[in-house]
């Protein structure tokens, strides 16, 4: 994919709830491959990573790091916040993206049943259920000895509901425009923040 960045490198510097493993042996403990004619020091720590990836414009290559590479909350919180781009404007969340929300704000035994039982009742077609699997298979802190899903899980319906999303208008330009939101969002997460504008 091709165009104009929106974010430069700096942008990714600071960054306080990514990953500060170096990209090498990051990759390496969760068997992902980035494309190495991107030159990418391995030696370097992951958010310097993620800005060259981003500055390739590997979008790909950029979420699925992302995914492993925020806690497990903000990246559920990253795939929610996907999830409503699905949505009509001004539509309610679905059932599915509201108890993914719910598991966010709270993880525990009690809200991981709630999205279960969300997914159990989404339409085949609910855009959203994604956001919901990413949830169920989180392992948040204190839910270790219930969530028996592999580590690969949650970072992968993430990934998927961030794809999705971005590539929901079935159109090149809008789907370049929907990539930059979604890095914005990603970005200010991973900074601390919502994802959405704080300030």
């Amino acid at each position: 994919m091709t165009g104009t960045n929106s974010f430069a490198a700096e942008d990714f510097d600071g960054l306080a709830k990514i990953n500060t493993s170096a990209f090498g042996g990051f990759c390496r403990a969760r068997k992902l491959k980035v494309d190495p004619a991107h030159g990418i020091d391995p030696d370097q720590p992951v958010a310097g990573a993620l800005a060259a990836l981003y500055l390739a414009h590997d979008m790909p290559a950029f979420f699925r790091v992302l995914a492993y590479a925020l806690p497990v909350r903000e990246s559920v919180w990253l795939a929610c916040l996907a999830g409503e781009q699905m949505l009509p404007e001004g539509a309610e969340p679905t059932a599915a993206l509201k108890a993914a929300q719910a598991w966010v704000y709270k993880p525990n035994e009690d809200t991981r049943k709630a999205v279960e039982l969300a997914i159990k009742d989404a339409d085949f077609d609910d855009p959203t259920v994604l956001a919901a699997d990413a949830a169920f298979h989180g392992m948040a802190k204190g839910l270790e000895d219930v969530v028996h899903s592999p580590p690969t899980a949650c970072p992968t319906m993430v990934f998927a509901m961030l794809l999705k999303a971005a590539l929901r208008d079935g159109d090149a330009a809008k789907a370049e425009t929907n990539w930059q939101d979604l890095v914005g969002f990603s970005l200010n997460i991973a900074a601390g923040g919502t994802g959405k504008n704080d300030g």
